[in-house]
């Protein structure tokens, strides 16, 4: 297996990209904007690529939405207005190379036991949007539409008509209903983050209410797969404890006499799936060989 890749994370805004050796350190990391077209987003993958990698490395690209892994097909991603588009093969014959590809949050949850929490674990980025990765006796389980848990039905905590869980308890929902409750612009959610932390009741509400719908949605989970720990990541981790202990209280609430797992941020920070694309194209897995995502 090689010992180094280049790690490429696309998301709705940016691309990270990064060399990944197997230790799981990064070096060279680099932002660079999301292109909306295709074409042209192959060719800005390519050239990050041709002036990262050094002889021997692997590629390995992740994206967002909903993924074949077996295909290499980015089948939708809503935020990207994707459908269906055969990105391996693109980025491949761009490259004249192999690629390996995988879905953004599956390969989070590949680095996060790699590297970061280790074993078995629920990796839940909570960011622009929310998805769920999970890693069960040693690898990472899942592909096409599994883990889109934000698009899971909840009450709408304003009174409205049911609305998708993403709209309560993201990162940008949390920002965007502080706003709309205070008539207060903020730049994101950790400025009610630091809000709450401050003593601002309308924001320890806003984010009380959307840990509580994403608890519902969790504890829903932990009752199937058992007490497996909750990984948070996404921007919304680095919240502490005021996101923290909300959620591991909603948990709590609905899993009664059930033991409630640990809820803890995840270490590696906004660079996880970079991390898992690395780690996906040097084949690594959570038990340290063989292929890591939809072995």
């Amino acid at each position: 297996m090689p010992s180094h890749a280049v790690g490429v994370d696309v998301g709705g805004t940016t691309i990270k990209v990064g060399r990944v050796d197997a230790t799981g350190t990064l070096s060279h990391p680099r932002r660079v904007p999301t292109p909306r077209d295709v074409a042209t987003m192959v060719e800005v993958i390519a050239a990050q690529v041709r002036d990262l990698a050094q002889p021997g490395d692997a590629v390995g690209v992740v994206v967002p939405g909903i993924v074949d892994e077996a295909s290499g097909t980015a089948v939708l991603s809503a935020n990207l207005g994707w459908r269906d588009v055969p990105l391996r093969d693109l980025l491949m014959a761009a490259l004249g190379r192999d690629v390996a590809f995988g879905h953004d949050v599956r390969a989070g949850a590949l680095a996060a036991s790699v590297w970061g929490a280790g074993g078995d674990l629920l990796f839940v980025p909570v960011g622009t949007g929310i998805a769920a990765a999970l890693v069960l006796d040693g690898r990472v389980r899942g592909t096409g539409w599994a883990g889109e848990i934000g698009m899971l039905t909840v009450s709408d905590p304003d009174g409205g008509a049911p609305v998708v869980l993403e709209a309560v308890a993201s990162a940008s929902a949390i920002a965007r209903r502080y706003a709309v409750r205070t008539g207060v612009a903020v730049t994101g959610a950790d400025a009610v983050v630091e809000a709450a932390v401050a003593g601002d009741a309308d924001a320890a509400a806003v984010i009380a209410e959307g840990m509580d719908a994403l608890g519902l949605a969790l504890a829903d989970s932990v009752a199937l797969l058992g007490s497996v720990r909750v990984v948070i990541g996404g921007g919304l981790a680095g919240g502490g404890e005021a996101v923290l202990g909300p959620l591991r209280n909603s948990m709590a609430r609905r899993l009664g006499e059930r033991p409630a797992p640990e809820v803890f941020a995840a270490t590696l920070g906004p660079w996880a799936g970079c991390l898992g694309a690395g780690a996906l194209a040097m084949g690594l897995s959570t038990t340290g060989a063989g292929k890591g995502v939809g072995s």
